[in-house]
Formats: C-alpha cells, sequence, structure tokens
C-alpha cells in the first residue's frame, strides 16, 4: 500500500485478457497454459513497477479471471458493468472495460444518456450506444473521501463493420467509425458534466481513447471547458498537470509500425489541479512503461501488451 497522502491510478489497456480455453476473435487465439502463467506474470510485473492504487482496464474477456488475478496482486475491490460476446462458448469478441481497486467501492454503474433529453434539444438524432460500455466507480479514500473514477475505450479507428464488405466505401466506413469515436466522447463528457452537478466529487477518467486528444481531434470534446470553473465539471490531461514534469517529452503510448501515438490517458477534475481554487491535490509523477514498445525483448515481452502502461500520481494536499 502506498502512502495515504498520495494515489495512484494507472489505465493499462491489458490486450486479448481471456484465459484458456478461451479464444480471442477466432479459434485459433487461445493462449497455451504457460503462455497465460506468462502473460499474468508480465502482467504482474508492469504493476508492481507503476504500484497504482486504482486502475481503470481495457481489453478484459475472462472477467472472472481478471478479478481473481487482481484480488490475487492486491486490489480486492473490482468493478466491470458489461460481459463480452461469446461466439460457440469459446470465441470472445467485444471486450469490456473493469475497475480494480485498493480502495473500497462504494457503488458501480455503466454510463448511460438521457436520449430522451437528447431528442427533446435536438430533435430526433439517431445516437448510437456505446461500442463497449464505460464504468462509473464510487470509491472511498481515507483521507479525501470519494472519488468518481471513469474507465473507458472509445471506438477504435479502424473502419466500420459492415455486412457486404466487398461493397463498403473505405472512406464511409473509416467515418463511421470517427463519428462513434466522436458520439462516444460526447455522451461521455455530458454523462459526466450532470453527474458532478448532482454529486461534486474528484473526479477523473481513464481508458484508451483510441485517437490522441488535440484540438482538432473528436475526442477534444472531453477535456473542453463548459461552464463554471468552480462548480462545473472541468477535465485536463493529466500530462499537464503536473507541477514537476520528469520527462523532457510525452512518450507514445502505442505504435502503429513505427509511428507512435498517444492513445492512452487519465483526465483529471479540477480538484486535481493545483491552480485551481478548488484544488485538493497535485500530480507530481507521471509514468509511461513503454520498454516492450521500443526495446523488445521476445522472451520477456512475448505476450506483452501493445499498448504502454501510463499512471500519475497525486499528493493530497488538504
Amino acid at each position: 500500500m502506498s502512502n495515504k497522502n498520495h494515489i495512484t491510478f494507472a489505465t493499462a489497456n491489458l490486450l486479448n485478457f481471456v484465459a484458456p480455453p478461451g479464444a480471442y476473435y477466432d479459434f485459433e487465439n487461445i493462449y497455451s497454459l504457460d503462455d497465460w502463467q506468462d502473460k499474468l506474470t508480465w502482467t504482474k510485473s508492469q504493476f508492481d513497477q507503476l504500484n497504482p492504487d486504482i486502475i481503470g482496464l481495457q481489453e478484459v474477456f475472462s472477467i472472472e479471471e481478471t478479478q481473481t488475478f487482481f484480488a490475487e496482486i492486491g486490489y480486492q475491490y473490482f468493478a466491470c458493468v458489461d460481459t463480452p460476446h461469446i461466439e460457440g462458448d469459446y470465441i470472445y469478441s467485444r471486450p469490456v472495460v473493469a475497475v480494480a481497486s485498493r480502495f473500497p467501492i462504494e457503488s458501480f454503474e455503466a454510463v448511460t444518456f438521457d436520449r430522451d433529453t437528447l431528442i427533446n434539444a435536438f430533435g430526433d438524432i439517431d445516437a448510437p450506444p456505446f461500442s463497449r460500455k464505460p464504468v462509473r466507480a464510487t470509491i472511498i479514500h481515507p483521507i479525501i473521501g470519494h472519488i468518481c473514477v471513469y474507465v473507458t475505450h472509445l471506438k477504435s479507428q479502424r473502419p466500420a463493420d459492415s455486412e457486404t464488405p466487398e461493397q463498403a466505401s473505405r472512406p464511409i466506413a473509416r467515418w463511421l467509425s470517427t463519428q462513434q469515436r466522436g458520439w462516444e466522447a460526447a455522451i461521455l463528457r455530458d454523462a459526466m458534466q450532470k453527474h458532478y452537478a448532482n454529486n461534486p466529487m474528484p473526479t477523473l477518467l481513464m481508458g484508451d481513447m483510441n485517437q490522441a486528444i488535440t484540438k482538432t481531434s473528436v475526442n477534444n470534446v472531453l477535456v473542453e471547458q463548459y461552464g463554471d470553473r468552480v462548480t462545473d465539471l472541468q477535465l485536463c490531461d493529466g500530462w499537464e498537470l503536473q507541477v514537476a514534469p520528469s520527462l523532457e517529452s510525452r512518450p507514445a503510448t502505442h505504435y502503429h509500425f513505427a509511428k507512435g501515438n498517444v492513445l492512452d490517458y487519465i483526465l483529471l477534475s479540477q480538484e486535481f489541479d493545483a491552480h485551481a481554487d478548488v484544488s485538493i491535490a497535485e500530480v507530481t509523477n507521471y509514468q509511461v512503461l513503454d520498454t516492450h514498445l521500443i526495446n523488445p525483448s521476445f522472451e520477456r515481452d512475448k505476450n506483452a501488451s501493445d499498448h504502454a502502461f501510463v499512471a500519475l500520481t497525486v499528493e493530497i494536499k488538504l
């Protein structure tokens, strides 16, 4: 357990976390018992280095095995609100997100949005459901009390699936994925704003955003400022909230061939901003575990994730 005056949050895309005899996406993709144990060992080694208190997880297939694994390494509290798609009893697709915590989880639920309110305000808009349901967990910390933790895995940049692939337009398929990701980001931020208005508390959003958050990206809605800086939820990239940055440049968290991108984020509310009027904590450390991406060893990393695990530490100032 870390110092109670510090809290470390981490986000981790586990990559195809499915226990044998389950398979991911195709019947040939089944870990041997040795490979599964190796994947667990590798995953544990990452968290041993980061020493997080609260973890946002993506790409979970085997929910019970994941909960058991995290309990064994010190995270006895676990929350998940969705189930993957399972075909033929063992072929898994559509992975889910989860939260693992050292601190008690008081309550948790899937993030939803008020479709009727959307229609009343903007007319008959066909907003799609989340491709993966985000989870909202209320966690109790011994000093600051309630913390609201969201975990998401936004729609990927892969072109949308089509029932007739041979006739599908790739530009339109790509745009449909972008549109889905934009809807998910907007609906999630709207739900967070409304929940914070009724239940103001330190809040964070962790996950794989599947696109860098920039001024021109559709997921920039997650960090845009809305309303009053004190009473309305404001979210900021945790990287930008560091009081004394330890890294000169921001490491990529995922590579597409040789091109690195930042896809994995921890976004924090104004309570974690050292310069905010309502600040109760400040970001003192930021870690990106990327050795397996930039200098991999086959023996060590053969069952690694294809994402870096990201963590930040806040120091409580109460």
